[in-house]
């Protein structure tokens, strides 16, 4: 934070200070004692406490923390100032009896220092406010100086015109007279009030101070000109040129500092108010005393309460417009806090409020119904396709869900892609017709940010009534929606009592899955893959399992699940990788590996680069790796294609597994960049026909890929399988997985095709 310099840490600024103290005491001293010296010696200290005050406002003006505005000011400020060492200049060679003429060239260069230096003052930019916050400044400073002009007036009055003589010198006096005191009361009053950006608060106030001394003093100074001992300008000058030293110093210090500029002042001002009680006090004085300004008195009264009254009504329309702004705000304010700002839904807060609602305010007869709504695989579409799109998915997806429910029901999105529908007093059947045109509706291709697009989502339903619990319905409708979400088919689940013990159970599974890992309790079985017709054993296939120290070993079933839902399946899938390319490394000839590999594995950035340090952690060739894949993880795009070629850039084989149950089209063949497709255990012949395994081999022919079958269990199906053109195949005919050491002593051995 940057701190302040000391005030005194200035030279120049010391000086001034020391030689207004010794300005101050002369003419004191000479007021009551008699004058000291001769009178030229008093101009010379008014000139020495000038000087040093145009050092500090050249520091001032070239101080590279000011700026502009800054800048132009004090370098007119200078200007102005080095007119009135002139002015002393003169004032010393007058005293000395150089000639009467100096006299009325020194008040002539006086004026017009005074000039310059209002100059900047009246042209000094309010800080940024509003048009009505102008308005309001200026009446203040209307009432103001027309309080002030009234009180110079008087005075001046009494002192130029006391004896009823009206001349063009005392005009003209009286005019210099009215000037300058009025412009010293407008530009302290226009500081005080108005605030200026660019000037810090202490600096712009000694700026004022200086205004107001000038033109008051140089006001009073030609009513009465002559004092016992002295010219009252001998302390006028020096005071005023003391506070303008003030403020360059305090201009320079507080800039230092990183102090904030001046800013309008409060839109309530007392002084106003002050200058009404003056001139009230005037309109007393005047009828009591009888002071012989009554009517003048009286229309600048007049004038006063008229402008007071118009500031009044422009307070009063600048606070309506105030409540009027504050009341639109709070209600954006209130829309942001319980709406959602892409889609315009209802967010979480307010859902749980009108769940909680209805169900507090509804009988025990009335029907209340929750509906927690997921969109399968949206992760992929912003990996894919951007989050821009996604967005525009979203609000998409939040149109149809509001055109296909009633106006009455809440449709909100609770955060991501998980929305929710209250519905109140509405049967079980109507809410699975509204939900059954919903998915309709979702998967009704449509035009999303250029892009054709349908939506998938999982349901999960709970029904309650009035006096439930809004959070168990809450979690109820969520465990369902879970359970539809797990059956991967895009429909709807209704809670039943029940569900929990299968979420309960995979955060169990999940949380022994961790230690698992950490204990090293999975080993990796193998499944041998075996050459047709001859049966030679070309590779394996690794398949977890848990040497679980309670229920001794598991199979994938018993923990894949949990390990999806929880992302166990990235750590557990790099550790399969692992300990298969080591295993496999140990193998005799080309014999290869295959390892399934997740979706999730595969959205990982960077998944290749794990894959190349297992191959040379293992010392495993590349070639001998073959990666498996479902045709829904082909699928995917964006950074799922990327590291499919990734790592066939690697020289890793790549296959389709599970051919033929998901989305299998010529085009996934034609742009997945795969080695092999593996038919799928339910398309084996097995005594039916055998149209959609030929169907396969013919298309594996043709986009010179390599056809294997899984699953086979007879003889005959293998001889079918071979007929049909498959070179490899695997399954219990041939073998059953078995540990690593039980295949490295079959490896060099046949397995009989027949």
């Amino acid at each position: 934070m940057p701190v302040r310099p000391p005030l005194f840490a200035d030279r120049a600024f010391s000086a001034v200070t020391a030689l207004l103290i010794v300005n101050v005491s002369a003419f004191v001293l000479q007021e009551h004692l008699g004058r000291l010296w001769p009178d030229p010696v008093n101009w010379l200290l008014v000139v020495a406490v000038i000087v040093p005050t145009l050092v500090l406002c050249r520091r001032v003006q070239t101080d590279p923390a000011s700026t502009p505005v800054v800048r132009r000011y004090w370098l007119t400020v200078r200007i102005g100032t080095s007119l009135f060492v002139v002015v002393a200049g003169l004032r010393i060679l007058f005293e000395a009896g150089a000639g009467a003429w100096l006299l009325p060239v020194s008040v002539a260069l006086h004026l017009l220092g005074g000039i310059v230096l209002t100059g900047p003052l009246v042209g000094l930019p309010f800080s940024a406010c509003s048009r009505a916050r102008k308005v309001g400044v200026w009446l203040d400073l209307g009432t103001l100086t027309s309080a002030a002009g009234l009180l110079i007036w008087h005075f001046v009055a009494s002192g130029q015109f006391a004896d009823g003589r009206v001349t063009g010198p005392r005009v003209l006096a009286a005019a210099v007279i009215m000037g300058a005191g009025l412009n010293g009361v407008y530009l302290a009053a226009k500081v005080v009030l108005a605030g200026v950006d660019s000037f810090t608060r202490r600096g712009l106030y000694w700026i004022g101070a200086s205004a107001l001394i000038g033109g008051l003093g140089s006001a009073i100074s030609f009513l009465h000109p002559h004092q016992p001992d002295g010219n009252l300008l001998m302390l006028v000058l020096p005071c005023a040129a003391y506070a303008a030293a003030l403020g360059a110093r305090m201009q320079v210090v507080d800039t230092a500092a990183g102090a904030r500029p001046q800013r309008a002042s409060r839109g309530y001002s007392l002084m106003p108010y002050v200058a009404i009680g003056t001139v009230d006090a005037m309109v007393a004085y005047d009828n009591i005393w009888g002071a012989g300004n009554g009517l003048l008195i009286d229309a600048v009264a007049v004038v006063l309460t008229t402008i007071v009254v118009i500031r009044q009504l422009i307070a009063f329309r600048q606070n309506d417009a105030l409540l009027a702004r504050i009341g639109v705000q709070e209600k954006r304010f209130r829309y942001e806090a319980t709406h959602d700002m892409l889609t315009g839904l209802a967010n979480r807060s307010l859902f749980t409020e009108r769940v909680t609602a209805a169900v507090s305010g509804a009988g025990p007869d009335t029907l209340i119904s929750i509906v927690l709504i997921d969109l399968d695989d949206f992760k992929l579409v912003n990996d894919t396709l951007g989050h821009a799109t996604g967005d525009a998915l979203l609000v998409h997806v939040a149109e149809r869900m509001r055109e296909a429910v009633r106006s009455a029901d809440t449709v909100a999105r609770l955060g991501g892609d998980e929305f929710a529908i209250l519905f109140e007093g509405v049967e079980g059947s109507d809410v699975e017709q509204a939900l059954t045109r919903i998915a309709a509706a979702l998967v009704e291709p449509a035009l999303v940010d250029g892009e054709p697009m349908t939506v998938k989502a999982s349901f999960g339903v709970v029904d309650g009534r009035g006096g439930d619990d809004a959070g168990d319905l809450l979690r109820q409708a969520d465990i369902a929606m879970y359970e539809a979400k797990d059956r991967g088919d895009g429909g709807y689940e209704r809670y039943r009592p029940g569900m929990e013990a299968r979420g309960a159970e995979n955060s169990r599974r999940a949380a022994a899955l961790r230690v698992a890992l950490l204990e090293d309790q999975l080993v990796v079985y193998f499944q041998p893959v075996v050459t047709l017709p001859d049966g030679r054993i070309t590779g394996a296939e690794a398949l977890v399992r848990w040497q679980h120290p309670a229920e001794g070993l598991l199979g994938p079933g018993a923990f894949i699940e949990a390990a999806e839902q929880t992302g166990l399946i990235v750590p557990l899938g790099a550790w399969v990788l692992r300990a298969a390319t080591r295993e496999a490394a140990t193998w005799p000839g080309e014999q290869s590996v295959s390892v399934n590999v997740s979706a999730r594995q595969l959205r990982e950035p960077g998944f290749p680069s794990l894959v190349a340090a297992a191959l040379t952690e293992s010392g495993l060739p590349a070639r001998r790796l073959t990666v498996e894949i479902t045709e829904s993880v082909a699928v995917g795009g964006g950074a799922t294609m990327e590291n499919l070629r990734g790592l066939r850039d690697l020289g890793v084989r790549l296959s389709l597994d599970d051919f033929g149950t998901g989305a299998s089209t010529l085009t996934l063949l034609a742009t997945c960049p795969v080695h092999q497709i593996k038919l799928d255990r339910s398309f084996v012949p097995d005594g039916r026909p055998d149209a959609i395994a030929d169907a396969v081999a013919q298309m594996a022919r043709a986009f010179g890929l390599e056809a294997v079958a899984e699953g086979v269990e007879t003889a005959e199906q293998a001889a079918r399988l071979t007929r049909l053109g498959y070179e490899k195949a695997q399954g219990f005919h041939f073998a059953r997985p078995m540990p690593a050491a039980e295949l490295r002593a079959r490896l060099t051995t046949t397995v009989a095709v027949p």
